[in-house]
């Protein structure tokens, strides 16, 4: 049964989740960002620096896309924010001990894996190492996209939409394919560049995803995983600073 969750996704929201949003966040949406930061850099609008440009794709792209997912979900959205407050200190005080457990403990998991496929020495996430570049480029709008847009986007997507339309058919497959998918999106810029190390990594964010799955399989409202996911990233910015000061 479906009904253990906040909210219910209607046909129509499916619909447009699948046919207009993915799109959006996929291709459309990045594609025009690209071009007009491309227009801004050629009429001397903004400076050419490479890695502020990502900053500048990623900040935007994922901006206006979790604007098309309000604006798509957005009774969904406030039913589970509703449930999240009913049981404020317990879902925050779950989600920052046992939640945030979890993520490490699976991350643990994945990372034995992981040295047992491929050498880390030589071979890193390169979704990671995008990631350490574009934070020293601009500290303060990679956390604003990381720690604040990036989890919201994303669990609406993987968790509200994928997961949520998935469990009503079979949750084992619902939880395989949202984490799945979670894991595909932070490898495939690396992979498709001929890359094949990073499919190991497929088993760290996979693994991470499957993490929030349980966790809102466990809670009910979006909001949990969303928290936890929060935390895990802004742990993850303040470990790549303070790892930077003491260097």
């Amino acid at each position: 049964m479906d009904n253990q969750f906040a909210g219910q996704l209607n046909g129509k929201q499916k619909a447009w989740g699948f046919i207009v949003l993915l799109p959006l966040y996929f291709y459309v949406i990045p594609a025009v960002v690209n071009f007009v930061i491309y227009m801004l850099v050629k009429y001397g609008v903004l400076p050419v620096d490479q890695n502020m440009l990502g900053v500048y794709l990623n900040l935007f792209s994922g901006l206006l896309s979790l604007i098309c997912a309000y604006v798509i979900f957005k009774d969904f959205i406030k039913d589970n924010f509703i449930m999240f407050k009913e049981h404020l200190f317990e879902n925050v005080a779950w989600s920052m001990t046992f939640g945030i457990a979890s993520v490490y403990i699976f991350s643990i998991v994945a990372n034995i894996i992981i040295n047992l496929l491929i050498d880390t020495s030589s071979h890193s996430a390169a979704n990671q190492t995008l990631f350490e570049t574009y934070l020293g480029s601009s500290m303060l709008w990679m956390i604003v996209q990381s720690v604040i847009i990036a989890p919201m986007l994303e669990e609406f997507i993987f968790r509200g939409l994928i997961f949520r339309t998935l469990r009503k058919y079979n949750k084992v497959l619902a939880h395989i394919v949202s984490s799945f998918v979670f894991g595909f999106i932070h490898i495939y810029t690396g992979l498709f560049a001929g890359d094949l190390s990073q499919l190991a990594y497929l088993f760290s964010y996979g693994l991470m995803g499957f993490a929030f799955s349980l966790a809102y399989e466990k809670k009910g409202t979006i909001f949990v995983p969303i928290t936890i996911h929060m935390l895990n990233n802004f742990i993850a910015v303040a470990i790549i600073v303070f790892q930077s000061i003491f260097h």
